[in-house]
């Protein structure tokens, strides 16, 4: 489940980070200036790997995440 200041609660300069930990999706909220380079830094310290950053389309998020849960093996 998508948390709901994911989709809805964004500043105009916050962006969405999706990442993979264990076969469950996680998201990490960083601004929209981040370096990718950061955020898989972040994600890496977590144990996670990124599937993708800098979204911000809340239609994107959802058929990325539904698209990846299929993939992960999850529901969807």
């Amino acid at each position: 489940m998508i948390p709901n200041h994911v989709l809805h609660d964004l500043c105009p300069d916050e962006r969405v980070a999706i990442l993979s930990r264990g076969g469950e999706i996680h998201f990490h909220v960083h601004q929209a200036s981040a370096d990718p380079a950061a955020i898989h830094a972040h994600a890496q310290r977590e144990g996670a790997r990124v599937l993708t950053t800098h979204m911000s389309d809340h239609g994107e998020i959802l058929d990325f995440v539904e698209y990846r849960e299929r993939d992960l093996g999850g529901e969807g």
